[in-house]
């Protein structure tokens, strides 16, 4: 099966998470008084954008997502953007944020509700064949799970977590399958991006099968996102936040 963008952010997330606790560790022998301090102000600033893990933050089609779903994503997105070198704790920045996950949550959980209605389902050993996947990346249980940790997660909420993605991405495989990328649209990217600035960027060929990779992932992402915004046509969206 084919993972979609659910599937490979998920891991990329937790791959960051290990090299942040990881990073954090030695920069922090280093770390003056006052650089930690900071450190410490900020995240309780974003520990304050997290809302209580029972409290209903919006409905969709009669269907509850509940604040503990909240704020795992919000704490992965977080993540992503602080790696992406934006401040999460910013008033605008956080505000995008939320809107960011709510946006996902919501999306997720109506693309859910049509593959579960349409018959789709994840088997047991589908769950765990990616699972090991995501176990395969960590050198033991104890960094998974202080990964895991760091993001607000149990791994048996992560096993819960794939199970409805596998059955989304199922859902999204069959729907969109996989889009055409062109010669040229991967030589237009890779004018763009690498020969444009770059003093000796890598030859097109080297970076070839990468760029078409993304560029599938994009084009499915982008089909993905329109699907949302119908069903989103004829849903009961409640937002409770």
């Amino acid at each position: 099966m084919k993972k979609q963008f659910s599937l490979i952010m998920l891991m990329a997330i937790l791959l960051l998470a290990a090299c942040s606790n990881s990073n954090e560790e030695k920069e922090q022998e280093a770390t003056t008084s006052e650089e930690s301090a900071s450190m410490d102000e900020t995240k309780k600033e974003l520990e304050a954008m997290k809302v209580e893990e029972d409290k209903v933050v919006a409905t969709v089609d009669g269907k509850e997502i509940k604040g503990k779903d909240y704020n795992s994503m919000l704490v992965q997105t977080q993540l992503r953007y602080t790696m992406s070198g934006k401040d999460p704790s910013d008033k605008e920045v956080s505000k995008s944020i939320e809107e960011e996950v709510m946006d996902n949550l919501i999306g997720q959980e109506l693309l859910l509700q049509k593959a579960k209605d349409e018959g789709f389902s994840a088997s047991e050993e589908e769950v765990q064949t990616e699972l090991e996947q995501i176990k395969a990346q960590f050198s033991t249980e104890d960094e998974l799970n202080e990964a895991l940790k760091s993001q607000g997660m149990t791994l048996e909420k992560l096993e819960s977590q794939y199970a409805d993605i596998v059955v989304v991405d199922k859902f999204v495989n069959e729907k969109i399958g996989k889009p055409e990328v062109t010669e040229e649209e991967m030589k237009s990217f890779y004018d763009d991006q690498f020969q444009k600035d770059a003093e000796n960027p890598p030859p097109f060929d080297e970076m070839k099968d990468r760029i078409k990779d993304y560029l599938v992932e994009t084009k499915t992402q982008e089909k993905v996102q329109e699907m949302k915004e119908e069903l989103k046509q004829t849903a009961e969206i409640e937002e409770k936040l």
